[in-house]
């Protein structure tokens, strides 16, 4: 979410409300709140000088048909308006939230108009692994609820998406990677080692050595640990998703 609203700074009271992932908790909005009670509903601040949205990462890529959003039902029926409503497929299948431009994006339209609820139907083909719900004003954005329907496409080559293109592609040269040893072997190409680590569920990067063609499949740190990419000329590595 591009910002979180405080209410211990907007109204000098504290109370539950707010966060991202309340649009996403299975609790439909109260629509008998009283004042500075919990708010379960994602909020963002208003700016003017930003579009506030909420994104969702759904994980897979998916062919989605419809997407209900739920706003406040204690008040401001019109915070459901002027929004933009997207499905992202991204460019790269390990392409993160701060990339999301690289993507092709399908507009799901509505009829704009003032309601504590929408459903959308969503074109037909549209796919993708990321939901954005964006104000095209610089007005708040408050989302009770958002539920999202569609079918996994269960391969990534289903997708559009091929794993060796997304490995070159999603590749950063140049590095290695700091994360828990899966497994070392040697590798004839760097295609060859990226493969490998597809049949490893708990491998999320394959790290080439050029000179000593050692291809060594990592994981995600944990613990505490962050898993980070630092500078090495002689290695290459290729996230996988």
């Amino acid at each position: 979410m591009s910002s979180i609203y405080d209410p211990k700074v907007g109204e000098g009271v504290d109370y539950l409300c707010c966060n991202s992932s309340y649009a996403l908790d299975g609790v439909m909005p109260n629509p008998k709140r009283q004042a500075f009670e919990d708010f379960l509903c994602a909020h963002t601040h208003r700016n003017d000088n930003q579009q506030q949205w909420w994104t969702v990462d759904l994980q897979n890529i998916y062919d989605i048909s419809v997407i209900n959003i739920y706003g406040r039902e204690d008040c401001c029926p019109d915070h459901l308006t002027n929004l933009d409503v997207e499905v992202i497929m991204p460019s790269c299948a390990c392409n993160r939230w701060n990339n999301l431009h690289e993507g092709d994006v399908f507009l799901c339209p509505y009829q704009n108009k003032s309601s504590y609820s929408i459903t959308i139907t969503c074109p037909p083909n549209t796919r993708g692994r990321f939901v954005r719900i964006k104000r095209k004003d610089t007005e708040y954005l408050a989302l009770c609820e958002v539920e999202v329907y569609g079918h996994p496409v269960n391969s990534v080559f289903g997708s559009g998406l091929s794993r060796t293109n997304t490995a070159y592609a999603c590749g950063h040269i140049g590095y290695g990677y700091v994360g828990p040893v899966i497994e070392t072997s040697v590798a004839d190409s760097p295609i060859q080692c990226t493969n490998k680590c597809t049949t490893k569920t708990a491998c999320s990067a394959a790290e080439y050595d050029k000179n000593t063609n050692v291809c060594i499949l990592k994981g995600e740190c944990v613990n505490g640990t962050q898993s980070h990419l630092f500078p090495d000329n002689n290695k290459d590595v290729y996230f996988i998703q």
